[in-house]
């Protein structure tokens, strides 16, 4: 059976206490809200600063402040200073991939004059880091491939992580599905 249902009436001083609520809620001031802080906000930042000092080849000092003078103008590491915004223009179009070698390897292939300035920029590009991981192997008296390794690492770390880092070749299809 269905509950029956009474109706209760209101009194007259709570019909009115219901109608006079909203318009005293409406005439009170609202509340202020503060979004300042009491301290400034503290960002956390990783970063990595590589600093390289190079003696002058003549082995004199130069002053605090001074530039070092270069032996000849457009060295390697010039040179691949300059195209560094192209590279990375190619890796943010996945055009190149950092190989496990330490070299560029190009993964597409655009067509016509621009296909050819990628091809040029990234052997350009190869032939001096290939040069100066020589030139390194060679101070510091170590293989080669030793110093491509730890090249291929640093150019990986300091990469974009939209860049492609490549596999060494033979690494097996699930080990380059799990990263």
């Amino acid at each position: 059976m269905a509950a029956r249902q009474t109706r209760q009436k209101i009194s007259a001083p709570a019909a009115l206490a219901l109608l006079a609520l909203p318009a005293v809620l409406a005439s009170c001031k609202t509340p202020s809200i503060n979004l300042a802080t009491s301290e400034p906000i503290k960002v956390d930042i990783a970063m990595r600063l590589d600093v390289y000092q190079h003696a002058p080849e003549n082995g004199a000092t130069t002053p605090v402040g001074s530039p070092a003078p270069t032996a000849r103008a457009g060295t390697a590491a010039e040179r691949a200073k300059n195209r560094e915004a192209d590279i990375q223009v190619f890796k943010n179009s996945r055009l190149v991939g950092e190989a496990h070698t330490g070299l560029l390897v190009i993964l597409t292939e655009p067509a016509g004059d621009y296909g050819d300035y990628v091809r040029r920029t990234i052997a350009a590009e190869n032939s001096d880091r290939m040069a100066q991981m020589k030139s390194l192997a060679a101070k510091q008296k170590r293989a080669l491939p030793e110093i491509q390794k730890e090249q291929a690492a640093l150019w990986a770390n300091r990469s974009w992580s939209p860049s492609i880092p490549m596999r060494p070749c033979g690494a097996s299809a699930r080990a380059r599905t799990a990263r």
